[in-house]
């Protein structure tokens, strides 16, 4: 009888965890669906602690049936968490625009409040004219005609890829191009700052030729989607920089002469700082926005906390990441052509000193050379200066270029690596009057007219000392920062968590978009083989087309996390899904190789 009725006890115990229990236990395990990285851990001593009590109230042997089945529970949370936490679980598609279709946007209701004039349809009209306009500027390989709206990181972004199809003597022409659909994705708040990423679902055909080789040449015509982020002063006078070419100031008309500082000729107003209008300041593929949403909550709240210690006068994370992209691509394309000159000004004598002894002889190019996320990951002090870290992760294939206009491919395929851009600045160094990113001086305002000067020929300044603006002290690799994220910082995003951005399931079904791409084909045998991983992965089938054409076009590239024992893993699901069908091709079989030797080789 005393048996019976204990085990009525244990059972109404368990119906309580199965109605109530399970709730709280898959919110402890993982944070309610968010990465179990975001969480402090605090979910397992719940669990530790559910478990010591149940052990302690209910007599032998019911205490063990229940902690099974706790356990059992607890194990099935993290999985469902792990399966929440992919890139590619919710892959970004086409949203509805309007109103109808902000009314679940994060951010849009609080954004709305402080600015109930906006104009959403005018703000989708700015989009479209961005989006047109700067694919016809690619295109005729003249970007100056957008300058006035994209910021000084988007600038050098087009600048160093234009500079580099012309060591490779690269043509790439856009055309019939269509615009599906334009739709707010995301508003955030930024410091002084709003941002609106916008997705914009479009069509083109986008051919890339090359007088050097025909191994560098690509045509595709493709659906694709891409999500471009726009940032504006809370602040904002609200005119316009898209309908009209004249100072948005003083009504002069813009002449474009000044493309690289965007500063109106007749009274000096900066254009493209957020003063006057929405201002280009990203463009992320849309594989790259997913990724980037599954460890953005802990980045977005470390960076919030960086913002808070160790700049105080600085108005925006955003800022801080494009200033880094400026830099960090001027770097690469100094490297590339063995020419530092230019960057003088803004790098830190150590890294000068650093950079002359990577000099070589070999003129290096870039066929592809993609920024995929830029992330303010850290933050430390010395006596002097205050020190940022941000995370880049890029995509890129380098070309060696030979004697006789030969090439020689050092990079098999495009590729990807996660470096670490140091920037410094000095300790109570106030507000700068202007940018060294955007041609002028940080201590006074004056334009920098020559480029290859290192003071300011107004002031006298030293621009790379680091007193009133960022400057780069260091590039170092990912396992550098580990070394030092626990040491010498006081605020830190761990390596784990930058390299965590994609499961393991992710990389791996990215890579095999690549090898099934690899012979420039998806036919309907390789079309089921992507179906069948996308399904055992547990990803929607609609992931397949956009990842096959972005490996086509040679926008996606090799992914692979710092951590050997993930990459070995990893590249065991490309050679089982390579082999599924018992049938290699040449290509798929070359390209398994190529990435072993890339990435798994001592």
């Amino acid at each position: 009888m005393k048996t019976n009725k204990l085990a009525k006890i244990s059972v109404l115990i368990l119906l309580l965890l199965l109605t109530v229990g399970v709730e709280l236990l898959f919110a402890r395990a993982g944070g309610g669906g968010s990465s179990s990285r975001s969480s402090g851990g605090g979910g397992d001593l719940g669990i530790i602690y559910l478990i010591f009590y149940l052990m302690q109230i209910i007599p032998f042997p019911f205490n063990f049936i229940i902690l099974g089945i706790v356990i059992f529970l607890y194990i099935s949370a993290n999985k469902k968490q792990s399966k929440n936490r992919s890139a590619f679980k919710s892959f970004p598609g086409q949203t509805e625009g309007g109103q109808a279709g902000t009314n679940n946007v994060k951010g849009y209701a609080p954004f709305l409040k402080t600015n109930p004039n906006f104009n959403e349809q005018e703000f989708l009209h700015k989009v479209d004219t961005a989006f047109m306009g700067i694919q016809k500027a690619w295109s005729e390989k003249d970007i100056s005609k957008a300058r006035r709206y994209i910021s000084d990181g988007v600038h050098q972004r087009f600048l160093t890829q234009i500079e580099m199809m012309g060591i490779l003597k690269q043509t790439n022409i856009i055309s019939d191009i269509k615009i599906d659909n334009i739709w707010i994705d995301k508003i955030e708040s930024d410091g002084e700052f709003d941002i609106i990423h916008a997705g914009i679902s479009a069509y083109a055909n986008d051919i890339f030729k090359s007088e050097l080789s025909k191994s560098l040449n690509t045509d595709v015509s493709e659906d694709f989607i891409e999500y471009w982020s726009f940032i504006r002063k809370k602040s904002s006078k609200n005119k316009d920089l898209y309908g009209t070419v004249e100072c948005p100031n003083c009504r002069a008309p813009l002449d474009g002469k000044n493309s690289d500082v965007v500063k109106c000729t007749f009274c000096g107003t900066l254009l493209n700082n957020g003063d006057y209008d929405w201002i280009l300041s990203e463009i992320t593929q849309a594989n790259d926005y997913a990724a980037s949403r599954t460890s953005r909550r802990k980045l977005d709240h470390v960076a919030s906390e960086i913002a808070k210690k160790a700049f105080e006068d600085e108005s925006s994370v955003q800022l801080i990441e494009d200033k880094a992209s400026n830099a960090y691509l001027q770097v690469i394309s100094a490297q590339s052509t063995n020419s530092y000159d230019k960057v003088k000004r803004f790098i830190s004598d150590s890294y000068a000193e650093k950079l002359s002894t990577l000099k070589t002889n070999d003129l290096i190019a870039y066929n592809r050379l993609f920024l995929n996320d830029v992330s303010l990951i850290g933050a430390g002090k010395t006596e002097t200066d205050n020190i940022l870290y941000i995370s880049i992760r890029s995509s890129f294939q380098r070309i060696k270029l030979l004697e006789k206009n030969r090439i020689s491919k050092i990079d098999p395929f495009v590729v990807s690596k996660t470096e670490v851009l140091v920037f410094k600045k000095a300790l109570n160094g106030g507000k700068s009057k202007g940018s060294l990113y955007a041609g002028s001086c940080p201590a006074c305002g004056g334009a920098v007219e020559d480029e290859l000067a290192t003071k300011c020929s107004y002031c006298g300044t030293a621009y790379n000392r680091g007193n009133k603006d960022w400057v780069v002290q260091d590039i170092i690799s990912m396992e550098e920062y580990t070394a030092i994220s626990s040491k010498n910082m006081t605020s830190s995003v761990k390596a784990a968590v930058i390299d965590g951005v994609y499961d393991i399931k992710d990389y791996a079904m990215n890579n095999i978009m690549m090898i099934i791409a690899a012979d420039g084909t998806f036919d309907s045998r390789e079309r089921q083989l992507a179906e069948a991983v996308a399904k055992k992965f547990g990803y929607k089938s609609n992931i397949i087309e956009p990842l096959f054409k972005q490996a086509a076009s040679g926008r996606l590239s090799i992914k692979m996390p710092e951590d050997r024992k993930k990459r070995e893993k990893i590249y065991s699901l490309m050679f089982k899904a390579a082999m599924a069908d018992n049938d290699l091709s040449s290509e798929e079989s070359k390209l398994l190789d190529d990435v072993k030797k890339v990435y798994l080789s001592a």
